[in-house]
């Protein structure tokens, strides 16, 4: 008796989470809404959304001029000829004027800096769609894994109770009540354990996303049919077409660049324009001038010298990205390739198989050809494939995430 009612508890408290939240009421949401969440929450989109407004305040500190300075004083005065007392001042007015050549390439490099936070943030964003894309999918292999250790203690206790039913009447021995037993037990540990891991993946999700989620959101699932098989030659094309690193790194060059055009430049001193009024006992004077710095000791070669290694660094560490991005898609598409192999083999075979397999094995047991032990027998293999094919069918789709990500979102 508290086996039948372990069993239909099972049954009718797994019903929600079954239907991926078909059930009427549930709200079900498909990946793409999930993404959108995410792209609007993200604690990471929000640091590189700041990082763009501090290099456009750097564009903005680029573009200001030096303010000028205003200088006066003011003094005690005996006249010479006439002895008399008055008061002397004296005023000037002076601006620093920058040369157009170094102060055009400093604002050019803040302006490749926007660039180049601007393709992190892409790339940012394309870290966040694959992550939600990976919890995405283990929520929905953790509903079916949980779905199929249901019902397979729902089975379970069908045959427990056959076995019941034959033993009371002496068609069977005591031996195969106690393996049904045993049966039905293992599979409700199985049972508890897939719905644990359930319950993280989806805690996992709600915390990705902010607690957006209500705690009993549904899955909107998607199918599970193989794509055609896309070439590495794409995959790589993509990423060095459009990667969001790659072209981050590129801005990074350019403003390097840009920025050992300033430095071979700043040797030229800026000019600073003076205008003054004087006001002495026995003069009056009203002038201007230029003030201009010799460069005699300094002549910014430190400075210059740092600026080409940032320029050599900036070139070597795009050639290593490009090297590192290749290695990985390589390594990464040998790793999608094993994985959709072994969905094909599963969806074209192996599912067929021992589900007519099982069918047999079902078959004879009802009608006493077979032992149940034979019948578990079958079972186990069938259960064992059914998880396994949904556990391939995960590697599959995270392999597909991590290449997608790796390619810089280029392949669709």
């Amino acid at each position: 008796m508290n086996l039948k009612c372990i069993a239909v508890g099972v049954v009718l408290g797994l019903a929600p989470l079954w239907s991926g939240g078909a059930m009427a009421g549930l709200r079900a949401y498909s990946l793409p809404e999930l993404e959108e969440m995410a792209l609007k929450t993200h604690p990471a989109l929000q640091v590189a959304g700041a990082e763009i407004k501090k290099s456009e305040a750097e564009l903005r500190i680029a573009r200001q001029y030096p303010n000028p300075e205003a200088e006066g004083s003011m003094s005690s005065q005996k006249g010479l000829e006439s002895g008399a007392y008055a008061t002397g001042y004296s005023l000037s007015l002076s601006q620093t004027i920058e040369w157009p050549g170094r102060r055009g390439k400093r604002q050019e490099s803040a302006r490749f800096g926007i660039d180049v936070v601007n393709q992190k943030l892409t790339q940012e964003q394309i870290n966040v769609r694959a992550r939600c894309r990976e919890f995405f999918y283990r929520v929905l292999a953790g509903e079916h894994l949980l779905k199929i250790a249901a019902e397979n203690l729902e089975s379970a206790k069908k045959l427990l109770d056959i076995a019941e039913k034959r033993v009371r009447l002496g068609e069977s021995r005591p031996i195969e009540l106690i393996k049904a037993r045993v049966e039905f037990f293992s599979l409700e540990r199985e049972y508890d354990k897939a719905k644990t891991a359930l319950a993280g993946d989806r805690q996992v999700l709600r915390q990705f996303l902010g607690a957006a989620l209500p705690a009993d959101f549904g899955l909107s699932g998607e199918g599970e049919v193989i794509e055609t098989v896309v070439p590495l030659k794409r995959w790589r094309d993509a990423a060095f077409a459009s990667h969001p690193l790659l072209a981050a790194q590129e801005a990074q060059v350019r403003q390097a660049e840009s920025t050992l055009g300033a430095e071979r430049q700043a040797w030229v001193p800026d000019v600073t324009v003076k205008v003054f009024h004087t006001r002495d006992v026995d003069l009056r004077a009203t002038g201007g001038g230029l003030s201009i710095p010799l460069p005699l000791w300094n002549r910014k070669e430190g400075e210059v010298a740092k600026a080409a290694a940032a320029k050599s660094q900036a070139d070597s560490e795009l050639r290593l990205l490009k090297q590192d991005l290749e290695t990985k898609l390589a390594s990464q598409y040998s790793l999608y390739e094993t994985a959709r192999r072994q969905m094909e083999s599963f969806q074209t075979a192996i599912l067929k198989e021992a589900a007519e397999s099982l069918r047999v094995a079902q078959f004879s047991y009802e009608h006493g050809e077979t032992s149940l032990l034979e019948l578990l027998d079958s079972r186990r293999v069938y259960r064992g494939t059914e998880q396994d094919y949904y556990k391939a069918l995960l590697d599959y789709r995270l392999a597909r995430v991590e290449l997608w990500r790796l390619a810089g979102g280029g392949v669709k």
